[in-house]
């Protein structure tokens, strides 16, 4: 029965969802509203159950809708990316590994998994996403991406846990809050400008930790952050990993905070169950665990001389 659902008429119950309406979703796809209400009629027809419920003005989605919708989104992104395949396509270059991965994530670590992956299959191109929050769990939704590894990722997907990242509240040297006398509470700290890294996704918007300061500046990536917190306007949230050199060296400090001086934020990786016998997948995950496993193992012989 799905077979006779076209592309176009997926794209147009997608984009219903997503843009609020049959009206906004005629917008956005360049169509009449009039097209794209008959386009989910005619898929209801076909699917002799209806796929939205009119509420007032509004489309609402039944069980039904509800239940083919992260389908139907990774139906769209994977002909997406079979598009962009056939319209790059090169004799022997074919092949192509998508993944995303939140900028928290040790950037060595990721690094090294590339570079091996690349030495045992010569032939793969690889698209990197570098996302933060909620964005790689869009991606792996959404079908353009095999692999994903942030903190929080797509209920029914195959995942595991990978590590956690640590991350420090950190200032300047010369910042004002490097030299507060005292402990900070949450409500001294609201005067102060903070570096927020923005959410990578377009559906959910977060704001993970953000101490609701008056000001803030939302940056997209980590190297900006890093780059505000150094030159002294403002604090950020960073991984422990980036900062170290830099805390060890006295260029920066970490704000003496009260409460929760540091915060673990655990990552996992995760792929569509479709995908647990692909051999690009495998050996990728394969890759990211070993390499993850041998961080691990270091922390807990260094935390052993320590002790």
């Amino acid at each position: 029965m799905f077979s006779k659902i076209s592309l176009d008429q997926w794209q147009a119950f997608v984009s219903t969802v997503e843009c609020g309406g049959f009206q906004q979703a005629g917008e956005h796809m360049f169509k009449s509203q009039s097209a794209i209400s008959h386009s989910v009629n005619r898929m209801e027809a076909l699917l002799g159950q209806e796929l939205f419920l009119i509420e007032g003005r509004k489309a609402v989605l039944t069980p039904l809708g509800q239940a083919l919708l992260p389908q139907a989104k990774h139906l769209l992104g994977s002909a997406q990316k079979l598009e962009r395949l056939a319209n790059q396509y090169q004799p022997g270059l074919f092949t192509e590994h998508a993944l995303a991965v939140d900028m928290l994530f040790p950037a060595d670590l990721l690094e090294q998994a590339l570079f091996r992956f690349s030495s045992v299959l010569q032939g793969h191109r690889i698209r990197l996403y570098e996302t933060a929050l909620s964005g790689a769990r869009e991606l792996l939704e959404d079908g353009k991406v095999e692999l994903g590894i942030a903190s929080s990722l797509p209920a029914g997907y195959m995942q595991e846990f990978l590590l956690n990242v640590s991350l420090l509240c950190v200032v300047a040297s010369d910042h004002a809050l490097a030299h507060f006398n005292g402990e900070l509470s949450l409500t001294d700290m609201k005067d102060y400008r903070q570096i927020v890294i923005r959410d990578s996704g377009m559906r959910i918007s977060q704001n993970s930790g953000w101490l609701g300061t008056s000001q803030r500046w939302t940056v997209s990536n980590l190297s900006t952050a890093l780059t505000f917190v150094e030159r002294g306007l403002g604090f950020a949230w960073l991984p422990e990993h980036m900062v170290s050199e830099k805390l060890a060296s006295g260029q920066l400090r970490t704000v003496p905070l009260c409460h929760q001086r540091e915060r673990e934020v655990p990552m996992y990786m995760g792929f569509p169950e479709e995908y647990k016998l692909n051999p690009e997948v495998r050996l990728m995950t394969d890759i990211i665990r070993e390499l993850c496993q041998g961080i691990k193992s270091d922390k807990s012989e260094a935390l052993a001389l320590a002790l």
